[in-house]
């Protein structure tokens, strides 16, 4: 097969490595508009059930990437200056994404498959040849703008404004935290990724954009405001800058996956929510079904393309409902935060994709649960003797 792939991401050069792997005689090209070597934002997650995947499936892969990531069970959820410590029962792994790419990129070119950068893809014309078209371009997908129509693709904006940023340290335990101030609410998430590096995304509701004055901001004087709101967990150190723009997050929805000799993965087919921290990982496991439906079916489009939807479709419908309801739950983090007890809002946190009920919390994370349900039923009881 003669395999045209538009975008050199995680899912893009995960596809074609396995494509490539598997049958040698396919001719493929990955196209990116930018930069050999350049990437935008800092440190990316991978769970561990997604690792177990891969190293079933490309067990070279997934050793290299395994080998340079930073793992940790720990998030430390801080609200208003008090925190709860949560140990989870699983390591989720963090990875500088250049080095992502790099292992990806490096697994591509041993195979001889050819990666195109600095090209700009604005339609399809020249790829008229081509037995398939894998739009692996993220969420303002080149594939699929051509005929938006022909995936029936609904995207909105979101209300809060967010920039990513690093910071030159490893921050441990991983936090997440809530902060008042007097000018509205602010949300910052740091996790380490390496040894001497860690991601920090900066958020706020749409109200404390406006109230606070951020609107009238410029990207640096964000920057600023950042660190005085964070400087306690910061602890001097500045936040470092990569694209690091404030914007509104993009949702994307398509209804059809594919149409003709064109499909859809990662962030072009569903844009995944940094909130839920699995863009990367949905991503990469697109790639893997798009190649099982071609492992089950040789290269017969007209049954591997429905059949990559089969195998795929559901488990992205799941995550689609708690993406949803993830983002959701930031969009009104206003209202999240005015309880005011932090191990009730821990909770409210840790299940608020309707994902993880107070049955599977007992085992997502065994020693939160345990301490939560004693300070309830300890609240019970003194109620009950008043």
């Amino acid at each position: 097969m003669k395999i045209a792939i538009i975008g050199a991401g995680p899912a893009g050069l995960y596809f074609a490595r396995l494509m490539k792997r598997h049958q040698p005689a396919h001719q493929i090209e990955v196209i990116e508009q930018n930069p050999f070597g350049a990437t935008y934002g800092f440190g990316v997650t991978l769970g561990g059930p997604a690792r177990e995947r891969m190293k079933a499936t490309d067990p070279e892969v997934a050793d290299a990437l395994a080998a340079l990531m930073h793992f940790n069970n720990k998030q430390r959820i801080c609200l208003d200056g008090e925190d709860v410590l949560v140990e989870y029962a699983s390591y989720g792994g963090a990875i500088e994404r250049l080095k992502l790419l790099g292992v990806l990129q490096k697994a591509c070119l041993d195979l001889g498959i050819a990666l195109h950068h600095q090209r700009r893809v604005d339609d399809l014309s020249a790829f008229a040849a081509y037995d398939l078209i894998v739009g692996a371009d993220g969420p303002n997908s080149v594939v699929r703008g051509t005929d938006p129509a022909a995936f029936g693709t609904h995207s909105y904006s979101l209300t809060n404004p967010f920039a990513w940023y690093g910071v030159a340290k490893a921050m441990k335990p991983n936090a997440l935290v809530f902060r008042h101030t007097k000018d509205g609410v602010f949300v910052g998430h740091y996790y380490a990724y390496k040894s001497d590096m860690s991601t920090f995304v900066a958020e706020c509701d749409a109200k404390t954009w406006t109230q606070s004055g951020f609107d009238r901001l410029s990207d640096p004087e964000r920057k600023s405001a950042i660190e005085a709101i964070f400087a306690d967990h910061l602890q001097g150190e500045p936040l470092v800058e990569n694209k690091s723009i404030w914007r509104t997050f993009k949702v994307v929805v398509n209804e059809r996956w594919f149409s003709g000799n064109r499909v859809l993965i990662g962030d072009a087919l569903r844009s995944a929510h940094f909130s839920i921290g699995s863009g990367t990982r949905l991503a990469m496991e697109d790639a893997l079904a798009l190649f099982e439906a071609f492992s089950e079916h040789g290269e017969d489009l007209a049954k591997v393309l429905p059949r990559y939807v089969e195998i795929r479709k559901p488990i992205r419908d799941l995550f689609g409902v708690a993406t949803e309801r993830s983002f959701n739950w930031y969009e009104n983090v206003r209202q999240a935060m005015a309880g005011g007890d932090v191990w009730d809002f821990t909770h409210d946190f840790l299940t608020r994709t309707g994902r993880v009920d107070d049955k599977r919390l007992k085992d997502y994370a065994p020693s939160f649960y345990a301490d939560y349900m004693r300070r309830k039923n300890a609240d019970a009881r003194s109620a009950a003797v008043q």
